[in-house]
C-alpha cells in the first residue's frame, strides 16, 4: 500500500504490518526494578488505538464539519488538555486522530485560563478532553467561553474496560482511511515554546508537514533502537518510534532523577540517549567517578542534547572519556533542522536537502557579516504555516545565526533576536523587560535579562541611585515584580523571575542601554 503523505499514523501502521510483534513501549510495572517493566508490541497498540477510536466516534459533538467556505469537510479539531506521558495517554492521543480528528494537544503548565481559552478558540476546537485531576482552572472553560464543551478524562481503568469490549467488524470498517486528505489537512496543533508580547504562537501539523519530518528522520537515518522518554509524548517521538518500529521506554517522570539513568540501561538494555543540555552535563560528571557509566555511555547508539548550548567544559569532559555526543538542532514551528557529527557537537550541518538558504545580517556598519540567518523557503515541505511566515517574501525566518566553516559545516551563533535560548525552552526577553521597564522604571537605571542554557533567567540590574542598598532593592524588586510573576502576564513557569535570581550590581558596571530604552515598541 503506498501514501502520498507519511505521517505518524501511516508509519505506525506499516511497522505494525512488518513486524507487528516487535516492542514499541516499555511501561512502569508495579515500580523500576529489573521486574518492573511491561512490554506493548506494535500490533498491541494498534489494536488499543483502533478500538479507543470507535469509541470516540460514537460521542456527541464529535462530528465532521464542513467549512462553509469552500463546501470542504475538514476534520474538527479536538483539545486534549493533559500531560500526555503514559501509555494510555499514547492511545488517547493517536485514538482521537485515528478517529478523524485534528488535535490541539495544550501544555499542562499553562495556569491562564484566558489564555488556553483564547488558544483554544483560535485553533477552532469545540471540544477539550481535559486531565481534571491534573490541570488547573479547567472549569472556568465553559463558564467563560459558550462555545466551549469541557469532557474529562476517563480513567486509565475506564479506558482499559472500553478496549476490552471489541468494536464490530462495521464499527472498525467506518473509521477513516489512512489515505483520506489533502496536504493541508491539518493533524495537529501546538503551541510555541516561548512566548510573544506573553502569548505562545499556535503551530499547525499538516500531512505534508508532517511527512516532511518523516523524511528529514529517513534520510537521516537516525534509528534509536531503545531510548527514553526524553519530555511529554508527541508527533515527534511517534516518528522517531513508528519510521523504523523502534522502542521507546515510557519512563515515571518527563525528567528522570540522576541517579535513576543507570538503572534504566541496566534494566532495559537502552541504546539511545537524548536529554537537555543541564541534565546531559550532569550525567558526563557522574561519568566522572562512575567507570561502569562512563562505559555505557561510551557504547551507545547515540547520545544526544539539543535545545540550547552544552558547556565547553561537558564537551571536553566526554571527549576525554571516549563519549561521542551529538547536538540536534530544530523548532516547534520546523521540526529537525541542523545535526553534528558524533563527537564534534559544535560542528553543524543541514540534515535534508529541503529549500533554505543563509542570508548575511547587517554588521554595525551596514555591511554584510560573516554571521547568516536560516532561512526556509515557501517551496520547502517543511515551512511553516503563512501565518508564522514573512508577509512580505513568505519565508520562515528562524531568527537562528551561524557561522559557515567549510564543507557544508556551520558554527551557531546564537539567535538574532531577544529570545533567551533557555535549558527548558525559549524565553522572549524582550516582552520581560518590557514589562520591567514599566514597573520599576522608578528605582533602577540599567538593566538585562540572562539564561542561555539555564532553567530559569537571571535579572541583573543597576539602581538608580549610587548608594542604595542592594539587598533593600532586590527586596523591592522582588515585591513590585510579584505581578510579572503571575500566569496571566508570563504564560511559562520557565519565564518567570525567582527571587534569588534578582542580582544587584554597581551602578555603571552593565555596558547597556538605561531602563527607559527597555520598553515595548
Amino acid at each position: 500500500m503506498s501514501y502520498r503523505f507519511l505521517n505518524h499514523l501511516v508509519a505506525l501502521y506499516e511497522a505494525v504490518r512488518k513486524t507487528p510483534n516487535n516492542i514499541v513501549f516499555k511501561v512502569p510495572s508495579g515500580g523500576v526494578n529489573e521486574d518492573g517493566w511491561k512490554d506493548i508490541t506494535y500490533q498491541q497498540l494498534w489494536d488499543d488505538i483502533t478500538r479507543f477510536a470507535v469509541y470516540w466516534s460514537h460521542l456527541e459533538g464529535f462530528k465532521t464539519a464542513e467549512d462553509s467556505k469552500t463546501g470542504v469537510r475538514r476534520r474538527p479539531v479536538v483539545g486534549l488538555w493533559t500531560t500526555c506521558k503514559t501509555y494510555t495517554d499514547v492511545i488517547r492521543v493517536f485514538s482521537l486522530q485515528r478517529a478523524g480528528y485534528a488535535l490541539h494537544l495544550m501544555s499542562p503548565y499553562f495556569e491562564n485560563v484566558d489564555l488556553v481559552q483564547n488558544l483554544f478558540k483560535q485553533s477552532g476546537a469545540g471540544v477539550v478532553v481535559c486531565d481534571t485531576n491534573n490541570v488547573k482552572g479547567w472549569e472556568e472553560l465553559e463558564k467563560n467561553n459558550a462555545g466551549l464543551r469541557v469532557i474529562p478524562l476517563l480513567t486509565d481503568g475506564e479506558v482499559a474496560k472500553i478496549i476490552e469490549r471489541s468494536p464490530t467488524v462495521p464499527e472498525l470498517n467506518a473509521l477513516p482511511s489512512l489515505e483520506d486528505g489533502e496536504e493541508d489537512d491539518i493533524l495537529f496543533i501546538v503551541q510555541t515554546s516561548g512566548s510573544t508580547s506573553g502569548v505562545p504562537k499556535l503551530v499547525t501539523r499538516t500531512r505534508r508537514s508532517i511527512d516532511a519530518i518523516a523524511q528529514k528522520w529517513l534520510k537521516e537515518g537516525r534509528r534509536t533502537p531503545i531510548f527514553l522518554r526524553r519530555g511529554f509524548f508527541s508527533y515527534h517521538h511517534s516518528l522517531r518510534i513508528f519510521l523504523y518500529a523502534d522502542c521507546m521506554i515510557l519512563t515515571p517522570k518527563p525528567i528522570w532523577e540522576i541517579n535513576e539513568l543507570p538503572n534504566f540501561i541496566a534494566q532495559c538494555g537502552v541504546t539511545d540517549i537524548t536529554l537537555r543540555p543541564t541534565a546531559m552535563q550532569d550525567v558526563i560528571e557522574k561519568a566522572k567517578t562512575s567507570p561502569w557509566l562512563s562505559e555505557k555511555l561510551r557504547t551507545l547508539n547515540s547520545f544526544v542534547y539539543g535545545g540550547a548550548p552544552l558547556g565547553k567544559q561537558a564537551i571536553e569532559s566526554a571527549k576525554e572519556m571516549g563519549i561521542k555526543i551529538t547536538c540536534l538542532l530544530s523548532s516547534t514551528e520546523a521540526g529537525l533542522l541542523m545535526v553534528s557529527e558524533p563527537g564534534e557537537p559544535h560542528l553543524l550541518k543541514l540534515c535534508n536537502q529541503f529549500d533554505y538558504e543563509f542570508i548575511p545580517i547587517k554588521d554595525p556598519n551596514g555591511n554584510d557579516s560573516k554571521w547568516k540567518e536560516l532561512v526556509i523557503l515557501p517551496t520547502s515541505p517543511d515551512c511553516p504555516s503563512p501565518a508564522l511566515r514573512n508577509p512580505a517574501d513568505g519565508k520562515f525566518y528562524t531568527k537562528d545565526l551561524f557561522e559557515a566553516v567549510g564543507d557544508g559545516y556551520y558554527l551557531s551563533r546564537g539567535r538574532k533576536d531577544d529570545i533567551i535560548i533557555m535549558d527548558a525552552s525559549n524565553c522572549d526577553a524582550k516582552y520581560i523587560e518590557g514589562q520591567i521597564a514599566h514597573l520599576c522604571h522608578d528605582i533602577i537605571s540599567t538593566f538585562t535579562l540572562v539564561g542561555q542554557g539555564r532553567l530559569s533567567p537571571a535579572l541583573l540590574v543597576e539602581p538608580l541611585e549610587p548608594n542604595t542598598n542592594a539587598n533593600t532593592l532586590r527586596e523591592t524588586l522582588s515585591t513590585r515584580l510579584e505581578s510579572l510573576n503571575s500566569p496571566r502576564i508570563v504564560s511559562y513557569p520557565h519565564e518567570r523571575l525567582k527571587p534569588e535570581y534578582i542580582i544587584v550590581v554597581p551602578k555603571g558596571s552593565l555596558p547597556i542601554s538605561p531602563a527607559g530604552e527597555h520598553g515595548e515598541d
